[in-house]
């Protein structure tokens, strides 16, 4: 039988090893799909006139760029059939965001959209090789909304959670035909709920934004009133879905709660409601799995190169 340098061999298995390992570290830096998502439980609007409700999504592809995709309607409670199911507006939501991704490349489209059948939810949830960075929701119609992850914590999957009050007249003023817009709340309350815990209750008459901000912060335990916002915002093309940050927002940067529900009744507020994913779990699986092919590199050249050495000190 022909004898086989020590050192090719070593060579060789080496090689085979390093394929196997890049193998699996790709495997390793491919986000799953569904690890990120967030559940919308819609309601119906209160307003009696077209108000704007919007969402804008972004997520990043593994090692890759950032994009997004933003669903956007008009909801008007004169135009809803009160015994109409709450899903109609659900489904009007969902296809507003597949509408709004139809301008992007299919391979950038990172996520799904879907609706729970026949019920007033929509999933939002990030393809394999994608991940969801951030989503801000712009409701302007005064639904009652609800937030989940489907039953996991949102410290434990470290998505954190900020609200902006902001006054329906900033998207709804149009300098050339109204009035000065007002400054303030009319009449009306917020109410904010985290899991089964008792609601707290806001009046709103007369109040501005960043009172009314700071009473929630009073209010809700592990609060806190920013004057930096948890997501940039993203310039739309439509300029009515563009809201300039107001100088201040509740955060929960560490809810332990597994759903948030906000109600407005009040005709002249609005909100954003914002939720920031994590967005380095990517760039640590890359930066694990480089280690792991380095360390590799290096133990194939010590072995290659004890091999080449034990070998060359054999008698010719």
């Amino acid at each position: 039988m022909k004898h086989i340098n020590p050192a090719y061999g070593a060579l060789v298995f080496s090689l085979l090893s390093s394929n196997a390992l890049l193998q699996v570290a790709y495997a390793a830096t491919t986000t799953p799909a569904n690890q990120d998502s967030l559940r919308i439980h819609t309601g119906n609007p209160k307003k009696a006139s077209d108000s704007l409700f919007s969402y804008t999504v972004e997520w990043r592809v593994d090692e890759g760029k950032l994009y997004h995709s933003t669903g956007l309607s008009f909801l008007n409670a004169k135009k809803i059939d009160p015994a109409a199911p709450n899903a109609q507006i659900t489904k009007k939501l969902v296809t507003a965001m597949k509408d709004g991704m139809t301008q992007l490349h299919p391979d950038w489209r990172g996520i799904t959209i879907d609706q729970a059948q026949d019920q007033a939810e929509l999933k939002i949830a990030n393809k394999a090789g994608y991940s969801l960075t951030n989503i801000t929701v712009k409701d302007y119609s005064n639904q009652a909304l609800r937030y989940d992850l489907g039953g996991k914590h949102f410290n434990a999957e470290g998505v954190q959670v900020a609200f902006d009050l902001v006054l329906a007249a900033d998207v709804e003023y149009l300098d050339n035909f109204s009035v000065k817009k007002s400054q303030t709340a009319s009449q009306g309350e917020i109410t904010v709920t985290i899991d089964d815990q008792k609601p707290i209750e806001i009046k709103t008459d007369g109040k501005t934004t960043r009172e009314l901000e700071q009473e929630i912060v009073r209010q809700l335990s592990g609060s806190q009133l920013s004057e930096t916002p948890l997501v940039a915002g993203v310039i739309d093309k439509d300029k009515r879905n563009n809201k300039p940050f107001d100088g201040s927002e509740v955060q929960l940067l560490n809810l332990a709660g597994k759903s948030v529900a906000i109600d407005i009744t009040d005709p002249a507020l609005g909100i954003l409601t914002k939720f920031k994913f994590r967005d380095e779990a990517a760039s640590f699986k890359v930066a694990e799995s480089r280690i792991m092919i380095v360390a590799l590199g290096l133990i194939s050249f010590l072995v290659v190169g004890y091999f080449w050495r034990k070998n060359a000190k054999k008698p010719t």
